[in-house]
Order: C-alpha cells, then structure tokens, then sequence
C-alpha cells in the first residue's frame, strides 16, 4: 500500500447505466444506474480518510438521446473492428458538479437506435457487437489514460480485460462488481465458438474452451469472472459481506441441489421448481464472490428528501408546465408546493400528515374520522417478473377481508411488450374498479408521486422473486414505510425492521401468496393490536445506517488489495525461481520424481513450481 498511499490513484469505471438522468446525460433502467452515479463521489471521500488522491472516471456508452453538443470532444479516435471490418468511435468528456468526470462512447451506427427506455438489444447477436465493441474502444481510452485500476461493473463491459492486453493487466488490478448475475450475456454461437469470437476481434481458438464455453453458447459473465480471478481481481455483489456469508452474496454460491432442500424444508413437501440465482453457472461455487452492501445518499433520508421541499416541487412543476400538474388533486398539489413536509424520528406528525395527503390523492377524499384508522398498504416497481407483484394482486382481497381498514396503493407499470407484466396492470386495474375506496392503482410513473407514496405509506410490500441489493427496502425504511416482502438477497438486511417471509417454490404460486399474506396479516394485526411495538419498527426502519462510508471504504480497501496481491504473485514467482536455480545439476531429477497432488490433495505452490520447472 506504501506506493499509493501518499500519491494519486486513478481509476476507471466502466459501466453501462451512469444515472446522471436529472441532467439528461446518463441513463436508468435499474439499480446499476444508482449505484454508479453515487458510488463514485463516495469514493473519493472514503479514500483520502486513507490518504489516497483517488481520481474515478467513470466510462459509459453515448447513447443516441444525450445531447453531444453539452459535452467537450476529446481529441482521440478509438479504432474497434468486428468481423474483419474497423471503424472509429468518438469520445467526449464531462465534468459533473459533484467533481465526476464522466466519458462517453459513441458510434452512430451501434448507438443511433437507443432511446431512455431502451440502451439494452434484445437481440443477443447484437448485444454481443455492440458491447465488443464498446470495450474495445473503453479499452483503448484506458490503456492511454494512465489508470492503475479498473473496477468494471456487469458483463456488458466485461470484455475489456480481453482487449486491454497482458501489459497493462501486468500493472493494472481489474476488479469486477455483479449487480445482477440473472443477466450473464449468454449467446448462442454462429459458426462455433472460434469464429463467434473471432468477429469480434478476440483470438476464438485461444480463448472460447478456456473462458467462454458454456453449454455450446458464450457466456461474457463467465470469462470476465475467470479473467479477474486468474489476475488476482476481486469479484463482489452488492449485498452481503467480504465472506459472502448473507445476502445476495451467499446465494450466487447455492446450487440448485442446495435451493431444492432448503425449498422442501420451508414447504414441508416437494417442490415443484426452484429459483437458482447464479443460473447454473457453478462458476461461483467455486471462485469466491465478496459481497459489498451497496448504500444510498443521503437525500433519501425523510429530512433531505428533495421531493418533500416545496421549492424542488415548483421547480419540477415549471418545467413540465401547468397543463401536467404533479398532483391530481388541486388540495394535494397545492399542499405540496406550497410547504416543505420534510420530517425525522422527531417530527412524525408531518408523516402523519404526508399520510393524509397521499389518501387525499389516491382516493379523493379525506380519511374516515369515524372508522378505523386507515392502514396504507404501498407497492411502487415495475411490473416485471423479478419483481413478482403479481402476488399483491393475489392477496389483496383477503387483506381487504381481514382488515375494514386496509388500502392498497400501487404505482407500477409493465415495459412495452411484456404481455405478463401487462396482464397484472389489466388485474390491478380491475381490483381498483372494483374497490375504488381501497385499491388505487396508478400505472404512469410520476417521481413525486413514487416519493410521496414511500413516504405516506405504512408498508411496503416487496415479494421479489430475487433482490441482489434492493433499493426500495432502504428508500422505504428510511421514510418509515415498513417492508413486508421475501427473504432473499439485499432484502434480509432490513430484516430486524420488516415483515419478511420465506419461500423458495417458484411454481406453486398459491402456496407463495398464502406465505406472504401470513406477514400481511401480521404487520396489520400489530398495527392494530400493538401500537408500541410498530411505532418501534418505524423507529428502527429509519434509524439504519444506509450511508455508503462503510462500503465506499471496502471498494478502496479492494483498490488496495489488487496491487498488494500483485506484489504476492511477484514474491511467489521470486521464491520459485530462486528454487529453481538452487536446483544446479539436481533440477533434472527432481523434476522428474516431482509430482504434485490432485484435486483436494493438491497443492498452488507445487503445481506452479512444477509448470515453471519444466522437465
């Protein structure tokens, strides 16, 4: 650590989703995007509480609808080549208010088609051009930027260790974050694994038996996982710890022989079909995958939250114009912009009163003060099957049967031609029609609104069929909205303040719903019946610590380790030429009688001594 501690260290970060979307230069689809926007500031903090200078660039694609007229040109010209034919990609830079130098990629012809909704090919021939491509020319700006570290994030870049060449892997750690190991770029071959990566300008008969060859396809996750490995990288999740002992963490470990005896255990009989998070990439049952829980800002504590100050809200409301308010009710609306309703431990009456305006919204009229005290039953995501609300749907007329007082409010919408996704908004729609005083369901996202919700609800369901981080956990607690979801991944480390069931059978469905509605019920009836003990769930919900100090810290500390490890590869191979040359007129015969051990009984030392002794 010596040689970095007192000097700069630079560090390139390349990723697909940057978010940067409020200033309509990044893009979000997903949690990535959150990550990667926040993470690096983080970074740069928790670095020089160690004495480094770190500099982070993060690298990202120009897609088509960010304004290349608002970045600075970079006077350099990327040379890429696919099936035998090289073209250019230009690069620009920008500097963000925060300090974060971000720069982008672009190419007409493999971006001219991306939209904010869309930066990911369906078509996985395509996708597999577009992101070679983009490494190769992320790799060039790399190996001509002097970066000492490259800490890549999901597979989409993960080919640019391929590219960088041995040189500058020799002296640069490359470390890689999964953030959804769902998503491992597996492509179906055209011509066999050799010719599949020779058009994309990789040597095929070199590398595809050795990193890429999966079941007859290509897997990218798969050879950027071996590549970082072989280098002496680190692998991490966003959940769970260094050990991998929790969270999304241990559960990219599980083989579907493990998940198939923890499901029978929880169900009491045989299941039907079992979710495996690694997707049978047994990859990671044997490499060792770190788990480093992602954080948030501190803007999604209640007392910062932009969405609550009135002045954020007329600012978002003048540049979408009168004619598309944020609110629909003009009550709510006007209450909402006209004061703050920022609120913490010590200010719970502006909750209560965020309570009342979001029933206001979503029902039209005010709360019953005759009746129970309403209980706000909250769900805000995308109608996708990770997310797996289609289980809200099924529960919520026995919640209605079990509680007078319970409501449901859902915002969430299904992409563009997911008929699944869409057949849960025609059901959520149904159940608002025929429930209007109790189910409100609105399928037009609105930022706002999302806020208002997480922030006016009481809880927050969440039934992920896989959560490698979650995002709306932390959000959700923080504004005193108390989870009611499934146990898995990043989900389990709100576990002490939420309502968290288990279940492993993805193919009995009714089974799942009957697990989720029994934490339903159980949030509903200490509400009611045990006023103190929920007051403390919220109390606790709020209180965690979600600030990124302590994963921020980790990722440096990872900064740190790669080139420590570089400095353990080099002793090593020290010690074995030392040996060696000690050997004389012995190394022949010793050679011959040496013999390391296999599989269990094998050992690092001796087949490296033995590879680089020869015979």
């Amino acid at each position: 650590m010596a040689e970095i501690a007192r000097k700069r260290l630079r560090v390139a970060m390349p990723a697909w989703e940057i978010g940067r979307v409020n200033m309509g230069l990044g893009a979000k689809i997903g949690g990535l995007a959150v990550v990667v926007e926040e993470l690096p500031p983080e970074l740069v903090k928790a670095a020089s509480r160690q004495g480094i200078d770190l500099e982070v660039v993060t690298l990202t694609p120009c897609f088509a609808f960010i304004d290349r007229a608002r970045l600075t040109p970079v006077d350099l010209r990327l040379p890429v080549t696919l099936s035998g034919h090289t073209f250019e990609f230009e690069v620009y830079e920008h500097t963000f208010p925060d300090g974060q130098k971000v720069a982008y990629f672009w190419d007409d012809f493999q971006l001219n088609w991306t939209t904010p909704a869309a930066v990911y090919p369906s078509d996985p021939q395509m996708g597999l051009r577009l992101y070679a491509a983009m490494s190769q020319a992320m790799a060039g700006y790399i190996r001509q930027g002097d970066f000492q570290t490259i800490h890549l994030h999901d597979y989409h870049v993960g080919l640019i260790p391929f590219y960088l060449g041995d040189d500058v892997l020799r002296d640069a750690p490359v470390h890689l974050t999964i953030h959804n190991a769902s998503y491992q770029g597996i492509i179906p071959l055209i011509g066999g694994g050799y010719a599949s990566l020779d058009r994309i300008n990789l040597p095929g008969e070199k590398l595809f038996h050795k990193y890429f060859d999966f079941f007859d396809n290509l897997n990218l996750l798969k050879a950027c996982m071996l590549k970082v490995h072989e280098n002496g990288g680190k692998i991490t999740t966003v959940s769970g710890d260094l050990a991998g002992t929790w969270g999304y963490a241990a559960e990219l470990r599980e083989a579907h022989a493990d998940i198939w005896s923890k499901a029978l255990a929880i169900k009491g009989s045989p299941p039907g079909e079992v979710f495996v998070p690694n997707r049978h990439l047994d990859l990671f049952e044997k490499l060792p995958v770190a788990g480093i829980t992602n954080g948030m800002s501190v803007l999604n504590r209640p007392e910062h939250l932009p969405e609550l100050k009135a002045e954020v809200l007329r600012e978002v409301q003048r540049s979408r114009g009168a004619h598309a308010p944020l609110f629909r009710n003009p009550a709510v609306h006007s209450a909402m912009l006209g004061e703050d309703h920022s609120f913490d431990l010590e200010r719970l009456h502006v909750k209560k009163e965020l309570k009342r305006l979001l029933h206001l919204e979503m029902f039209d009229f005010e709360p019953s003060k005759g009746g129970p005290e309403p209980i706000l039953l909250t769900c805000v995501g995308r109608l996708v099957d990770q997310k797996n609300l289609g289980l809200v749907a099924d529960i919520v007329e026995r919640t209605l049967a079990h509680d007078p007082g319970a409501k449901f409010i859902i915002l969430a919408s299904a992409p563009e031609g997911d008929a699944a996704g869409k057949g849960i908004e025609a059901h959520f729609f149904y159940l608002s029609r025929l429930y209007p005083h109790r189910v409100a369901f609105n399928s037009s996202f609105n930022l706002p609104l999302s806020k208002l919700i997480l922030a006016g609800g009481d809880f927050s369901l969440i039934p992920s069929r896989f959560e490698p981080c979650g995002l709306v956990d932390y959000e959700s607690s923080l504004l005193g909205n108390v989870v009611i979801g499934r146990a898995t991944g990043g989900l389990t480390k709100v576990a002490h303040c939420a309502y968290l069931y288990q279940w492993l059978d993805i193919s009995d469905r009714a089974g799942e719903a009957g697990a989720f509605f029994g934490q339903v019920a159980a949030a509903i009836d200490t509400f009611r019946g045990n006023p103190a003990r929920h007051g403390e769930m919220v109390r606790s919900a709020m209180a965690i610590d979600a600030s990124w100090d302590a994963s921020a810290d980790r990722y440096v500390n990872m900064y740190r380790y790669g080139f420590l490890t570089r400095r353990w590869k080099e002793e090593r191979r020290q010690l074995v030429g030392r040996f060696l040359d000690s050997l004389g007129n012995d190394h022949g015969m010793f050679m011959e009688l040496f013999v390391p051990g296999l599989r269990e009984y094998g050992d690092a030392y001796d087949w490296e001594l033995k590879n680089a002794g020869g015979v």
